[in-house]
């Protein structure tokens, strides 16, 4: 839609407002061009809502970070002597430190929590953010790449809950992995580069609707994964 100015716009505006265009034209799918400035168009409470249009030029990725050992840091305190978590996510630092990738992404913290001390709370705000994602993503993303970082001990549970909010047509929008380390990234034989590259590639992959956890050089579904207690791995479950 092209509006050479603003009295032009506002008719457009007008025009999405009006019944019979809302019962028939999809919000997300509008593009409006106004004084050579390109914007995405989408419905917000009976209002509309204009956000800048880009171009897919690279491949998208959300990464969510929720802590757990990946994120752990070095204790900044000089009587410190624990690890704690820093400002800047483990992700975060590892696809900045690969900027030839031709991935753009965005990060969004939830939490900083051991997985054992994340609450149902956290788990609902994580479902709300992919919810809320999924309805004002940007209308060149017909897919969504949403990689998790998060705590081992609770990964899977978490998944399953994300899984299990879902609508069908939420989950058909988005693939989801799951991922996180067996020590933290600033370590150097951490596992937190390998599981995150893993990650962000399953994303690229897997099906539509997919939950996967991304350990140990495996792609598991979320509902036929489990954790061997004796050595901490990642495996796919049999099924009889």
């Amino acid at each position: 839609v092209q509006c050479l100015d603003l009295a032009a716009y506002l008719r457009f505006a007008y025009l999405l407002r009006a019944p019979f265009f809302r019962s028939r034209f999809d919000f997300d799918a509008v593009v409006l061009t106004m004084s050579n400035v390109t914007y995405h168009v989408s419905s917000l409470s009976g209002g509309i809502v204009l956000s800048p249009y880009e171009d897919p030029k690279e491949d998208f990725v959300y990464v969510v970070t929720l802590g757990g050992t990946i994120d752990k840091d070095y204790p900044k305190l000089t009587s410190g002597y624990a690890f704690e978590f820093g400002d800047q996510s483990a992700a975060e630092r590892i696809l900045k430190a690969h900027p030839n990738l031709g991935i753009s992404y965005k990060i969004k913290s939830i939490c900083k929590k051991d997985s054992l001390e994340i609450t149902s709370d956290d788990r609902r705000d994580l479902v709300s953010y992919i919810i809320t994602t999924i309805k004002y993503r940007p209308i060149y993303l017909e897919l969504l790449r949403i990689v998790v970082t998060h705590g081992t001990d609770t990964m899977i549970e978490t998944a399953m809950y994300i899984k299990n909010s879902l609508s069908e047509e939420d989950r058909a929008r988005v693939v989801i992995a799951f991922t996180g380390a067996t020590k933290p990234e600033r370590f150097v034989d951490s596992d937190a580069s390998f599981n995150v590259g893993c990650a962000v590639a399953a994303t690229s992959c897997c099906k539509p609707g997919s939950v996967v956890i991304c350990m140990n050089g495996n792609v598991i579904p979320a509902e036929q994964c489990a954790r061997v207690e004796a050595t901490g791995r990642f495996v796919k479950r049999a099924i009889y």
